[in-house]
């Protein structure tokens, strides 16, 4: 999950971007030669491949054009795939498009079982945007309007082959027309979360609206949740609940003796975690509202455009989890993961009635009826009966938010030495090194993982 930032990340300082980092140009391949090393690691040539398919698309001359790679992503920036820079040049010319691709690495790729989520994301944009896309022209929403769903990168191509284990996603480059990401340290503030409220309502709007009227095409939308698969079964299930249960255990130690009540049902939850999050994924549990969410709303996975520091657009990045689920998740994943505990004080309620009404506003225009397809107190009702989700994705997301990218293990090695002590039965060691590099922003932890427990409790999510 999370995309891996294809730009450097924004500062909070009335949330005017930062400058763009400056990463090390690695040289790849020109449009005659094959991938060779990149650094420490080699290109593998269907990256290559993909690019020299697009050039001659985007007015290149074949066998005239130079691509170069460059790294597109930093450490702790995302934890299941990789991303490259591309840059054509043809004479005067040039055209910069981001690669996405599972990781290069042998141990990584397979510990996370990225090759399904990749599979959901070349499915998302070569089949699922475009339909959206194209029902809302239909409806005559357009681009123009400003006032439907259109807030995901462009994508010149998408690409997957499971036997081979390969994939590649081409992506415009939005770093080039201003766009930042906002620091994954700082809970984010009140004008980056109204701007991700609206575009969600507006996502789910023209789900409802399809499903409803266009039930033939809708049924390509009733994805299974890849997450289940990815971090449940398998070698990457055993990580993943491993440090689930850790992350649990730490949370529920942050509690006061007086707060006994809600340390039982923590406990409860924890021995139910594996259960709940099968049912909290399954559309069974919540038809007729089931939609396509986008599924891993945590910030490194938004964009951010700027006017005078202000942000005015977002785009929704990493579309690997998006699924058939509760419209609710995303809600509860977003704003109990990236949100402080005065964020929610303050604007919670506020966040909720904005995304409704942003969702009502275009079902309206898409020929919808919201009063029966999602009436706001069947959104109430939904993110009661989902709230434990909030709590399973903030357990799993606030510890990295708190840690610092540079005090992150590096991917690549995680995977191999996860690989060799499991082989070696040293798992014990393994998991106490996570632990320790956890918790080395202890104070900002312990505030921020405290107001999730109490808030959770307060709303009666858990």
């Amino acid at each position: 999950m999370g995309e891996e930032a294809p730009v450097s990340v924004g500062e909070e300082v009335e949330a005017v971007p930062a400058e763009p980092r400056q990463e090390e140009v690695k040289v790849a391949a020109t449009s005659a030669v094959p991938a060779v090393e990149s650094g420490t690691k080699e290109l593998p040539q269907y990256m290559h491949d993909a690019v020299a398919r697009i050039a001659p698309e985007q007015g290149f001359t074949p066998g005239q054009f130079k691509i170069d790679f460059e790294v597109g992503s930093g450490k702790g920036d995302g934890f299941v795939g990789e991303m490259f820079r591309a840059r054509i040049t043809e004479g005067a010319r040039e055209l910069v498009v981001l690669c996405k691709i599972p990781p290069i690495n042998e141990a990584r790729r397979q510990q996370f079982g990225s090759m399904v989520i990749f599979e959901r994301e070349v499915e998302a944009y070569s089949k699922l945007l475009p339909a959206m896309y194209e029902f809302q022209r239909e409806k005559g929403v357009t681009e123009e309007l400003d006032v439907g769903f259109f807030n995901a990168p462009k994508c010149y191509l998408s690409y997957w082959d499971g036997p081979k284990e390969e994939s590649a996603i081409l992506m415009d480059d939005l770093r080039l027309r201003g766009y930042r990401m906002w620091n994954k340290m700082i809970p984010v503030n009140y004008e980056h979360a109204r701007l991700l409220m609206v575009q969600l309502g507006r996502l789910h709007a023209v789900s409802f609206a399809m499903k409803d009227q266009r039930p033939e095409v809708f049924e390509q939308f009733k994805l299974p949740d890849p997450m289940t698969r990815m971090m449940l079964e398998g070698e990457s299930g055993a990580v993943f609940v491993g440090m689930m249960n850790m992350s649990m255990d730490r949370a529920i130690g942050l509690l006061q003796p007086e707060e006994e009540k809600l340390r039982q049902k923590l406990l409860k939850a924890k021995d139910s975690m594996i259960d709940d999050l099968k049912n909290l994924t399954s559309p069974a549990q919540c038809e007729p509202y089931a939609i396509l969410g986008h599924g891993d709303c945590w910030v490194n996975n938004f964009i951010y455009s700027y006017k005078n520091g202000v942000p005015t657009e977002i785009v929704l990045l990493d579309w690997q989890i998006c699924r058939y689920v509760s419209p609710a998740l995303d809600l509860l994943y977003f704003i109990f993961g990236c949100t402080d505990g005065e964020f929610r004080r303050k604007h919670y309620d506020e966040m909720i009635r904005l995304y409704h009404r942003s969702l009502t506003e275009l079902l309206e225009k898409l020929g919808g009826d919201p009063t029966r397809q999602f009436p706001y107190t069947a959104l109430l009702r939904q993110l009661k009966q989902h709230g434990k989700f909030g709590l399973f994705m903030a357990i799993f997301m606030v510890p990295m938010l708190c840690v610092d990218n540079a005090d992150l293990p590096d991917m690549d090695a995680q995977a191999e030495k996860y690989k060799e002590t499991k082989e070696s039965g040293g798992m014990e060691e393994l998991d106490n090194e996570w632990m320790q590099m956890m918790t080395k922003s202890e104070d900002k932890y312990r505030k921020r993982m405290g107001d999730v427990l109490r808030d959770l409790a307060r709303f009666g999510y858990i």
